[in-house]
C-alpha cells in the first residue's frame, strides 16, 4: 500500500484524506490545501517558511475544523 498523505476519522467512523497537509518546503515548513495544491492561507498570508511544530498545528487545527464542519478561528 502506497502512502496517500493524511486520514481523518470522521464521527461516522468513516476515514478520509486530510484536506491539509504540513509539508517541508525549500524554506522551511509549509501547509498545504490538497484540493488547490496551493499553499493554504489567512488573511492574504501564506502558511509557508514556517517551523515544522507551527505547519503541523495549524494543518491539525484546519483538518479538525473542516471534519467538524465548523468555520476555523484561523481564518
Amino acid at each position: 500500500m502506497s502512502y496517500k498523505g493524511p486520514r481523518l476519522v470522521d464521527s461516522g467512523n468513516h476515514v478520509r484524506e486530510a484536506r491539509y497537509e504540513a509539508i517541508a518546503g525549500e524554506d522551511g515548513w509549509l501547509v498545504v490545501d490538497r484540493l488547490s495544491g496551493l499553499p493554504a492561507a489567512s488573511n492574504g498570508r501564506d502558511f509557508i517558511k514556517l517551523r515544522k511544530t507551527d505547519a503541523r498545528d495549524i494543518s491539525d487545527e484546519l483538518n479538525n475544523c473542516e471534519r467538524e464542519g465548523k468555520p476555523s478561528p484561523l481564518l
